[in-house]
């Protein structure tokens, strides 16, 4: 092997091994955000909206509201 050769393959893995520490973050992080997803599923919802049936939450559904 000449030095052309490992200048190469040094290249080729500090630029694999950076893509990597790189990437990795961004693939974990997007796999939190796709189970977090899933979470709301249509079910999830259902039940949210019977238990708030008009939108508010319990604190605003029980003032009325003000007219300035």
């Amino acid at each position: 092997m000449d030095y052309y050769t490992l200048v190469i393959l040094g290249a080729l893995i500090g630029f694999l091994a950076l893509a990597a520490l790189l990437l990795v973050p961004v693939y974990r992080f997007l796999q939190r955000e796709d189970e977090a997803a899933r979470r709301f599923t249509a079910e999830y919802l259902r039940r949210q909206q019977a238990a708030r049936p008009n939108g508010a939450d319990e604190e605003e559904a029980s003032e009325p509201p003000t007219q300035s």
